[in-house]
């Protein structure tokens, strides 16, 4: 209701959902942890010491949005002289970069509640296992506000599948696990060069359940398949509330530094205990294992970031919902030294891949009206996000937050923005849409919004079946899946 965004009731129908499937997770990892396959992690471990500095809040937004033309790092560096990355030692953790310092040394009380929060020098142990090194090829790129691939204006269709990472037995998953059979029908199902959005995060997805440290062979299978079928990767690092990764609400002093800090490891109760390193270094190693590899596209430090606070009790399970914005101003300068602070230490490792914001971009906290452009501004930010499950209507919002406003400030910016999520529920149950109507929905909505200049979109969500009667999924079979399968309709 912030900001002016009407409230979505497909959004939390899918946060709901998300819920439940989190407890069937729990369940299936515990048995996975029985009876599950032998995990692919080295026996001879490499520890990393790093030690953090914590980088101070970053100068004051100004009172008007400014405009910036830069993008980023976009120009391919010769892989060979990158450290790290598949085929090169790739799990073993590169020299830490330090973030840098904005403004004068300050000090930040990170994480909510402190009795979560460990020391900020940390030891982490990583795999050695290493794939055969690969040289990064169909780099997608940045020219004049929009995307291009090898030179060439670039815009695709395609999907999220943000289960796909899950492996039972060896981590301990988010969402269902698909087969490899069904990863090669996901892939092959989609336009060439298309891309695919998913999880790619420390807790559910790259820790062993049997020895918490990280283990890459799930990450490793899903790249190997999507490059065997030509197609590219969006990875998410992490997500706003922490579903899937540690159950921590990244609040406004988590933006600010507490992403440097160690949160939910096995020494404390107050998550699955499967993040053993700070967010700051598993991104590094994460980094520097795929960057190298044909299959990535693009990276996105944080899916759906908002610096707002969780309300009281509700911390950690239920904030969704039960959140507030004490100060827009201190939410946006903590986003934006986040993006600041991120995006350029993954410029640094990995100057050839862009950076795109996964902001849900409906007026949250920290990115009201103009803040939004404010926090894209970002050296840090290539790519712009917004999330659409607006209901009868191809470009929903109002005049503060809306699609039609975003998309301006994508263009002021002079950077490419897209519909990182888009979905409607659809099905056989009472009063929902039909499968139909929902596919002409969104190609509706896809060929408004590319016409008002996005350069993508990607369809909440694929699941080798229907989960339920009326869900936002698609599936083998639904009528959705052949516009999909159509790509970017002509210019």
């Amino acid at each position: 209701m912030r900001g002016g965004m009407r409230p979505n009731t497909s959004r939390a129908s899918r946060r709901a959902r998300t819920a439940i499937l989190l407890s069937l997770v729990s369940a299936t990892a515990i048995l996975g942890f029985l009876a599950g396959p032998t995990p692919s992690v080295s026996s001879q471990p490499k520890p990393t010491q790093r030690t953090i500095n914590v980088a101070a809040e970053p100068t004051a937004r100004p009172t008007t949005t400014t405009s910036s033309t830069q993008a980023g790092p976009l120009t391919a560096a010769s892989p060979e002289a990158q450290p790290g990355g598949i085929g090169t030692n790739a799990g073993v953790a590169s020299t830490a970069h330090q973030p840098a310092t904005h403004g004068p040394a300050s000090s930040v009380t990170h994480g909510s509640p402190p009795s979560t929060t460990t020391t900020t020098t940390t030891t982490t142990t990583t795999s050695t296992t290493s794939i055969a090194a690969q040289k990064p090829v169909g780099l997608i790129g940045v020219s004049d506000g929009h995307l291009e691939l090898d030179g060439q204006p670039y815009r695709f269709v395609g999907v999220n599948a943000y289960e796909i990472g899950t492996e039972f037995g060896v981590n301990p998953g988010c969402g269902g696990q698909e087969t490899d059979a069904q990863l090669d029908q996901l892939f092959s199902s989609l336009a060439p060069n298309s891309l695919v959005r998913f999880w790619a995060f420390q807790d559910a997805i790259a820790t062993n359940v049997r020895t918490d440290q990280l283990d890459w062979a799930p990450l490793d299978r899903v790249f190997a398949a999507a490059a065997a079928h030509g197609q590219r990767l969006i990875v998410t690092l992490t997500d706003q509330g922490g579903v899937c990764d540690g159950n921590h609400w990244q609040d406004p002093s988590w933006f600010e530094g507490g992403f440097q800090d160690v949160y939910n490891s096995p020494s404390n109760t107050d998550g699955s205990g499967h993040t053993p390193q700070s967010y700051w270094n598993y991104m590094q190693d994460v980094v520097n294992r795929y960057k190298n590899s044909p299959a990535l596209g693009v990276w996105e430090p944080i899916s759906e970031a908002e610096a707002s606070t969780c309300d009281g009790s509700y911390y950690p399970a239920t904030c969704w919902g039960h959140t507030s914005c004490p100060d827009e101003a201190v939410a946006a300068a903590a986003l934006r030294h986040f993006f600041d602070v991120v995006g350029a230490e993954i410029h640094a490792l990995d100057p050839s891949h862009l950076v795109e914001n996964g902001l849900l971009g409906g007026g949250q906290c920290g990115t009201q009206s103009g803040d939004y452009e404010y926090v894209s501004a970002s050296l840090g930010v290539d790519v712009l996000s917004y999330h659409d499950y607006y209901a009868g209507t191809s470009m929903g919002g109002d005049q503060w937050n809306g699609i039609g406003v975003r998309i301006a400030q994508a263009a002021s910016l002079g950077k490419p923005v897209i519909a990182g999520e888009m979905g409607l529920d659809a099905g056989t149950a009472a009063g929902c849409l039909t499968l139909g109507a929902r596919s002409s929905e969104i190609q509706g909505k896809i060929r408004t919004q590319m016409g008002a200049g996005t350069s993508g979109a990607l369809i909440w969500d694929w699941l080798p079946a229907p989960s339920g009667t009326c869900t936002t999924d698609t599936y083998p079979g639904d009528p959705l899946m052949a516009v999909i399968a159509a790509g970017p309709p002509m210019s």
